[in-house]
């Protein structure tokens, strides 16, 4: 492999022409803009719009010329400085011996959904024969009972399946400080100097052996090397908008993915999960502390992945994006309303950006512009807005009693062409990737995996649609996050819906205010100024069909390959694993997970936690929760006492005798009624918390 600095006036030159071209790109725009704007337009007001546009044009830019970038490197057979082709190939019979953790850090996920995907993960390493130095850690910040308790059972049921000598630990914290970042710091404090490097898992990754396995290996071939993130590939799509995403993702992002890994080599960024990092530098370097600045710049940073990336280059290390990589796989949320919440964290994260560029001295250029972007990701919806506003006033301004928009037909017969010609540029910036993805996978042949070329161009047909419809209600959205995290609103930080159910009340619910909004807003239009209708009505149009495109999206569609994609044809085997796992035995509709606990005489006498014996203040404050749990039933008490009960042997023995010699009164009179209920058609099912054989149909016996 060539020498650590060898890259760099590689990465130079290439930044270089990318800020060439798109410095010229939008200087032509906004000249060309600039001709239709009417003469009649106060001064003020045009030089506003121009700044407005050249924001955006430059915006637009940026993403169409990383996919020529990306288009170029993958016709010449990938980037020959990529971190891939100077390790080379790796060979099938090489064997790990590097100390490698995989952690997941899970909040309130589906329990099921996710853990079952992590037991893939590890029963691929296992056939590979890859598992020895692999251990895996599932961290957990859930504070409602029944899904933490459901964590750990779970976790144990997987552990005892697990081959010899493959470990598997579950840690809950009972402190939930700084979110996943966080998370993992208490990971790292605790347990951190066992490993050489770690693997970050989102509750949704899906990484396949081959994929784990290769990052290793380009971690010990490059040792500074301090992360290395993979592309992950949508999957296990269901509902139409995540066949959606999927099909954006598996047609376009190859070549988003392989020109911005050109463009940064070895100081891109990292996306905070299906990546491997060097633990020793990490722990040494990018540890964050609480933002101390006013208002949304103040307590813990919640985008943090771009910082730890810039952290580790400010330290000297090099980070690396590697779409070669196969075998990495991710969800995506299965309703809009549901990437619509996520977008509304990470809008508060990335705009906590704006603070750090201040204040964070000695990041290199590559990682500030890597944050400006993510900070323009949301600040251009805003923008957007603004534009089609001042646009819309601007064009009052005309000379014609009908005004034309600035830029989209002129006011005038000279400049009719020129506004013709900047919305052909546009439409190319807009939908020239599209058409470079297209060209690309025909080039190499590979649309029969996409159901063959007509399939595939009907497939981008329908997307692409399907995005500009979308394109109003996000931009509006993202303005509203935009708001909110500037005046500094509390937003929730809860695991994500992975599995839809998308009603036409909730739908309703979730976008009614946008479409009255709209309504309100084209009604206000066509009163004040109905010449601009016209040109309101694209844009006003989805929003105000909001809630039925977001029903119509959250439903499965007719038939699985709709949008085909590779993997319709050919299921990586970590997926297979994954879909092929079944559920925990469990019965939640009779007895929660809290409700088991307290009720078995097992759960009851073994405690999974080492807790010392209350006394004093501690052991007063346990009987008074006790004695409300007792007399008013699990809703007495709110997430974190019932947890503070379960972590205590003595509280949990406690209560397990008072909830089974309740009175008729008592709510755990109506629970023994429901366990007694749901044995009297077939014995219980086994359950995986309990050690001993002989103790796991203590429901049948007691009923």
């Amino acid at each position: 492999m060539n020498n650590a600095g060898s890259w760099r006036p590689i990465a130079f030159r290439r930044r270089f022409l990318l800020v060439l071209l798109v410095a010229a790109q939008t200087l032509a725009g906004v000249f060309l803009f600039a001709q239709t704007i009417p003469d009649q337009a106060s001064s003020g007001m045009i030089a506003v719009l121009l700044l407005v546009f050249g924001v955006l044009f430059a915006w637009i830019g940026v993403g169409f010329w990383t996919a020529v970038f990306g288009f170029v490197a993958l016709r010449f057979g990938g980037d020959p400085w990529s971190l891939s082709s100077r390790a080379g190939p790796s060979g099938p019979s090489e064997s790990l011996s590097a100390p490698t953790a995989v952690v997941m850090p899970i909040c309130h996920e589906p329990v099921q959904h996710s853990l079952g995907g992590l037991k893939a993960i590890i029963q691929d390493l296992e056939q590979q024969g890859q598992a020895g130095p692999v251990d895996f850690y599932v961290l957990s910040d859930s504070r409602d009972p029944d899904i933490w308790l459901e964590e750990q059972a779970t976790c144990e049921q997987i552990r005892r399946e697990l081959g010899p000598g493959q470990q598997l630990f579950y840690r809950r914290r009972n402190i939930n400080l700084n979110y996943k970042s966080g998370n993992i710091a208490d990971f790292l404090r605790r347990w951190g100097r066992r490993y050489r490097y770690m693997v970050v898992l989102d509750a949704d990754s899906l990484l396949s052996a081959h994929c784990i396995t290769r990052l290793i290996q380009l971690m010990e071939a490059r040792p500074k090397a301090g992360i290395i993130q993979t592309t992950p590939r949508l999957a296990r799509a269901e509902t139409r908008f995540a066949r959606l995403q999927q099909f954006a993702n598996r047609c376009y992002g190859r070549l988003y993915s392989a020109g911005l890994a050109a463009i940064q080599l070895g100081e891109a960024t990292y996306w905070g999960h299906n990546a491997i990092i060097r633990v020793a530098p990490f722990m040494a370097h990018c540890g964050l502390r609480k933002l101390r600045g006013p208002g949304l710049f103040r307590g813990p940073v919640l985008s943090h992945d771009f910082i730890e990336a810039a952290l580790m280059g400010r330290a000297g290390y090099e980070v690396w994006l590697e779409p070669a990589i196969a075998g990495s796989f991710e969800e995506s949320p299965p309703t809009l309303e549901d990437d619509l919440i996520r977008d509304r964290r990470w809008c508060r994260g990335n705009l906590q950006h704006l603070w750090l560029l201040v204040t964070m001295g000695k990041i290199r250029m590559a990682h500030r512009m890597a944050l400006l972007t993510g900070i323009l990701s949301y600040l251009a919806s805003p923008l957007w807005l603004i534009f089609l506003g001042l646009s819309g006033y601007v064009a009052l301004a005309g000379p014609t009693p009908e005004p034309a928009l600035p830029g989209v037909m002129a006011t005038t017969e000279a400049g009719s062409g020129t506004g013709a010609l900047l919305v052909a540029v546009t439409a190319l910036l807009l939908f020239g990737p599209r058409l470079l993805a297209v060209t690309d996978h025909g080039l190499a042949r590979r649309t029969a995996r996409f159901g063959g070329p007509f399939r595939l161009y009907g497939s981008t047909l329908v997307e692409t649609l399907a995005a500009l419809a979308l394109a109003p209600i996000r931009m509006l959205v993202h303005t509203l996050h935009v708001v909110r995290a500037l005046l500094n609103l509390k937003v929730g930080w809860q695991g994500q819906n992975r599995s839809g159910g998308f009603t036409p009340g909730l739908s309703f619910q979730h976008f009614g205010p946008l479409l009255l909004s709209a309504a309100a807003g084209l009604a206000l239009i066509h009163w004040h100024a109905p010449t601009l209708t016209p040109w309101a009505l694209p844009v006003m149009t989805p929003v105000l069909l909001a809630p039925a495109l977001a029903f119509l999206l959250a439903q499965k569609p007719s038939t699985d390959t709709w949008l085909k994609v590779p993997e319709d044809g050919h299921i990586a085997r970590v997926i297979e694993l994954a879909s092929a796992i079944p559920l925990l035995r469990h019965n939640p509709d009779r007895l929660s997970w809290f409700e088991q606990m307290v009720l078995s005489p097992v759960f009851a006498r073994v405690s999974r936690y080492d807790a010392q014996p209350a006394t004093g203040k501690k052991a007063r404050a346990l009987e008074r929760l006790v004695n409300l749990c007792a007399t008013g039933g699990k809703e007495a008490l709110n997430h974190r006492e019932l947890s503070l009960i379960c972590n205590h042997p003595g509280a949990l023995e406690a209560l397990h005798w008072r909830a089974w010699n309740a009175s008729s009164e008592s709510p755990w009179r109506d629970v023994l009624v429901r366990m007694a209920q749901s044995v009297e058609g077939a014995p219980p099912a086994a359950v995986s918390l309990p050690r001993r054989r002989d103790e796991l149909a203590w429901v049948e016996a007691a009923s």
